[in-house]
């Protein structure tokens, strides 16, 4: 009869220390969870804020290249004409007289 009290009592103690061990664990994992959820939660926030830079970057970059391209579309077209001027300056002359003899018989 001691030997089956005995043995109860062991028994009883190894089901305490398994409930312990499994309580352990289960605190274990989810304070594990817990971690891996904040760290989710950052690396996502991170991720966020880096897609934010790029297209704030992308924002200035095109900003800046249709500002480059305006400046060299106004100097191409400032060439031009002076250019096309001073091919018409020449004739400028002769225009006029055309004009005037037409105008005046």
């Amino acid at each position: 009869m001691i030997q089956g009290l005995e043995l109860i009592k062991n028994l009883a103690e190894l089901d305490r220390e398994l409930t312990d061990r499994v309580e352990a664990a289960r605190r274990s994992a989810e304070l594990r969870i817990k971690r891996a959820e904040e760290e989710s939660r950052r690396l996502v926030a991170e991720a966020e804020a880096q897609i934010r830079r790029l297209e704030e970057d992308s924002r200035a970059r095109l900003t800046e290249d249709r500002a480059r391209l305006a400046e060299e579309a106004r100097t191409r077209a400032a060439g031009e004409k002076e250019c096309l001027h001073s091919q018409a300056e020449p004739n400028f002359d002769r225009a006029v007289e055309f004009v005037l003899s037409e105008v005046i018989p």
